[in-house]
């Protein structure tokens, strides 16, 4: 694989994950589609930067920006279950709180948790960034050297 090669890799899994959290925008704003509802795989490993990151991208497994965008990654889906519980809880109120106390008591959280979202999704966008930067200073050996560790030798 080519340095060029490994760059658009990296170039598309982020605007893979820029599609997922527009998706998520819309969706969280009530604008809901049948596009949006299948772009929105809840689980890090579903989801086509998951796939690109735990798939082909573990080449790069040995680069500290790869290794440093699993935490951010992994946050942005955990905080998206979290909204997505929130949202599609029952909503019920009890003897001494009103059903539009417990509405805006989600929509306060589901704001935080918004924000929190947005904020890890921006220290995805750029560690996606750093990584780039990383793999464009490297020479053709040093890109070769990530690739000659997934050789096997044949048995025998």
């Amino acid at each position: 694989m080519t340095k060029r090669d490994i760059i658009m890799q990296i170039r598309a899994s982020k605007a893979a994950h820029i599609r997922w959290k527009s998706h998520v925008q819309i969706t969280l704003r009530g604008v809901i589609t049948n596009q949006s509802e299948t772009d929105l795989p809840i689980v890090q490993t579903e989801c086509d930067f998951g796939k690109w990151y735990y798939g082909d991208g573990m080449a790069l497994s040995i680069l500290s920006n790869f290794a440093a965008l699993e935490v951010p990654h992994e946050m942005v889906h955990e905080i998206y279950i979290q909204i997505y519980t929130l949202q599609k809880a029952k909503l019920s109120g009890g003897f001494f709180t009103s059903k539009r106390k417990i509405l805006q008591k989600r929509q306060e959280e589901v704001v935080t948790l918004t924000a929190s979202l947005n904020d890890y999704s921006k220290i995805l966008v750029e560690t996606i960034h750093q990584l780039e930067i990383e793999v464009l200073q490297m020479n053709d050996d040093e890109i070769n050297d990530l690739f000659d560790v997934y050789k096997v030798p044949p048995i025998g």
